[in-house]
């Protein structure tokens, strides 16, 4: 075996970029020990399928001659595969793109109070991307589950859509008389997204229409696979990653052929998740109902920067591919979609199952995009919906410690939280009071995968999160990790350095390098190197503000296990000085009235000017509204004034002329060589 390995590894590097004109064909090929299967997985081949003595992947003639010089046996069992697509999908018993808008429109239009149509997004080529919106009120966001179901990410696995169009219309067509459908829709939010990938349907081709195969391009634990050129670089990902940042998923299923399995995270990485324990036994009852077979995705083989392995690891939904078959008939076809029906009925009823609750600002009550921790014992963290604040965490029976963080507020803790067997607990409303010293990473957008699990790495990235705690993520050798500060706290350029990176100890110093950037995908500004914990400038990079962290290790250094560098955590703070001033709403020069406050949409702030011996007879006045964090929301103006009164009025909208969210804020009136700040409480 050892020769075979480094056989490859040598024909691997000879590959270089020559074109090859031949057939993809689908090959099985011979091997002695499951693993290896990884060593395989080297060539970038698309592995479709494994097991203890075979390899099913999708080749082309060269890579079949490295593999055969390499020791390798291999068998053709297909020999033009785009050929035997096309033969299956000619057949007319799977829907095309066209027909596919035909059943949502038809369902949205006989079904209109239960369900709603969103075009999310466009693919490459201009196609719309449609998500169906089923529950009892669709036109508004309510505090209840919610529950993803795709299909068709390759766009040659037609099945996927399918079975999401025929869970689709049970649903809906059963509402009225079925009182377990009835329950799933008034207490849950379901999406149904048919077709992730319509480029790739219409061609009907496993990638897109740039040649990516989109379930090794999302960016959790991105490496390069399947053609991609960047974490998350194709826009269909993009569409999906933003719908799951818009909506808190709680629980996912994605749809795929090529074997029959209910494959669970990780793909990535051989270490099992937090969750594990109760994920096997969600998975075990899917396949039961299902007909399919539980498996762990990395022990079938290993994918990176697939799409269940992004949801679970940077929202903390619990989710799964299913691998059908797909046949050519439609009796079969139909058998395959009422499986899985059974299956989701069943699991989709257990949506609500956990802990739910919602964070709130103490103060105003208003709703909290927060971030919550299960510990004692841990479990993988999840998200408030963004609009709402709550959360419902799919959790097993037993008793943990709730955690909710969100920058810019005091962490709160509630202790002791029984999960019965079924059904779930809430934890009401918890409030959280507002401090400006609390601001860290807030939540994992990215990663690229560098020697975890061959050097039986198991840090995980949400250890990068919140206050250094000593938990921390191995970036591996060259690896890196992309992480959002939260869209209402970034990175403030201030006098002096601005954040700090914090190192884990592994007792192996490492050098890294700091990028920021105000979007995700950058462009990237360098804020400098280091080697350990160290402060860092924003002005370093020349941006006065900037939302995203990148954190690259840099290949200088390995520690065995803990490879590259060991990030724990990332803390920023704002240095403005910003409270109300100690004599209230007046000074010997100025005196101030704020009408109302609190106040919804508009306030009027009047103020006195006195004249005072040695003052101009025109002075200048500058008004300005800061964040409870210090950051510099609104510039009112600067204006010349004699002594009297005078009153200006503020629409709550920024510089940006963007309304501002509900909050503290403070409203700073300079003159002279004073200055008053006041206290604007903002509701909604």
């Amino acid at each position: 075996m050892l020769n075979k390995l480094i056989v490859l590894s040598l024909l691997i590097l000879c590959l270089g970029t020559s074109a090859n004109k031949t057939p993809i064909r689908l090959v099985q090929i011979e091997i002695s020990d499951h693993s290896e299967v990884y060593s395989l997985n080297r060539l970038d081949m698309t592995i479709v399928d494994a097991g203890s003595n075979f390899v099913n992947a999708l080749v082309n003639d060269q890579e079949i001659g490295i593999i055969e010089r390499a020791g390798y046996r291999v068998r053709i069992l297909i020999e033009d595969y785009q050929a035997y697509k096309n033969s299956i999908f000619e057949r007319g018993f799977y829907r095309t793109y066209t027909q596919v808008y035909s059943v949502l429109d038809s369902f949205v239009t006989t079904y209109a109070n239960i369900c709603r149509l969103d075009t999310i997004g466009f693919s490459v080529q201009g196609r719309a991307i449609w998500a169906m919106r089923v529950t009892d009120n669709p036109q508004t966001e309510e505090n209840e589950p919610e529950i993803r179901l795709a299909g068709n990410i390759h766009g040659d696995e037609h099945i996927g859509t399918e079975i999401t169009l025929f869970f689709l219309r049970h649903i809906l067509t059963n509402y009225a008389s079925n009182p377990g459908v009835q329950s799933l829709i008034n207490n849950n939010e379901i999406w149904i997204v048919p077709t992730i990938n319509p480029d790739g349907k219409v061609a009907n081709t496993r990638r897109n229409a740039n040649n990516v195969d989109l379930n090794r391009d999302c960016g959790f634990m991105w490496d390069a696979w399947g053609g991609s050129p960047g974490p998350s670089s194709q826009i269909e990902n993009q569409v999906m990653m933003q719908h799951l940042e818009e909506n808190s998923i709680s629980l996912e299923y994605n749809y795929h052929s090529a074997a029959q399995y209910v494959n669970y995270p990780w793909d990535y990485h051989m270490a099992d998740p937090p969750d594990s324990q109760h994920i096997i036994s969600l998975s075990e009852i899917y396949a039961d109902s299902s007909n399919l077979i539980a498996i762990n995705g990395y022990d079938w083989y290993q994918v990176t920067g697939s799409m269940q392995d992004y949801a679970t690891g940077t929202s903390g939904a619990l989710a799964w591919t299913i691998e059908t078959l797909e046949p050519t008939g439609s009796s079969a076809i139909d058998q395959i979609c009422y499986g899985n029906r059974a299956a989701l009925l069943d699991i989709c009823a257990r949506a609500g199952w956990g802990i739910t609750g919602v964070a709130k600002d103490s103060l105003t009550g208003d709703p909290l995009f927060a971030r919550v921790e299960f510990r004692n014992p841990d479990r993988i963290d999840i998200y408030t919906d963004p609009a709402l604040g709550d959360f419902h965490k799919m959790i097993q029976q037993g008793t943990y410690d709730v955690v909710i963080t969100a920058n810019g507020y005091t962490p709160k803790t509630v202790n002791n939280v029984t999960v019965p067997a079924s059904g779930n607990i809430s934890i009401g409303d918890v409030l959280l009071a507002t401090d400006s010293s609390y601001l860290h990473a807030f939540r994992v957008m990215l990663c690229r995968y560098r020697e975890h699990a061959e050097q039986g790495n198991e840090t995980q990235t949400r250890f990068t999160l919140g206050a250094p705690d000593d938990q921390f993520f191995s970036l591996g050798q060259n690896g890196y990790i992309v992480l959002d500060m939260g869209a209402n706290t970034p990175i403030q350029d201030c006098s002096g350095n601005d954040f700090t990176v914090y190192e884990g100890n592994d007792n192996t110093p490492e050098g890294y390098e700091v990028f920021v950037s105000d979007s995700w995908n950058g462009p990237w500004h360098s804020c400098g190197s280091a080697n350990g914990t160290a402060d860092f400038d924003l002005s370093t990079a020349g941006l006065a503000v900037a939302r995203y962290v990148k954190i690259q290790d840099d290949g200088s250094a390995t520690s065995g296990q803990y490879a590259g560098f060991d990030l724990d955590a990332i803390h920023f703070w704002y240095a403005t000085g910003i409270e109300e001033s100690a004599t209230g709403i007046e000074n010997s020069i100025l005196h101030v009235s704020i009408t109302p406050n609190p106040f919804h949409n508009k306030v009027a702030v009047k103020y006195t000017i006195h004249h005072v011996a040695g003052m101009e007879q025109k002075t200048l006045v500058k008004i300005n509204v800061y964040d409870a964090s210090g950051r510099l929301v609104c510039n009112l103006g600067e204006r010349a004034h004699t002594p009297g009164c005078y009153t200006i009025n503020w629409d709550t909208r920024d510089n940006e002329d963007r309304r501002i969210p509900p909050g503290i804020y403070f409203i700073k009136l300079d003159i002279e060589k004073s200055s008053l700040v006041s206290k604007l409480v903002l509701l909604r």
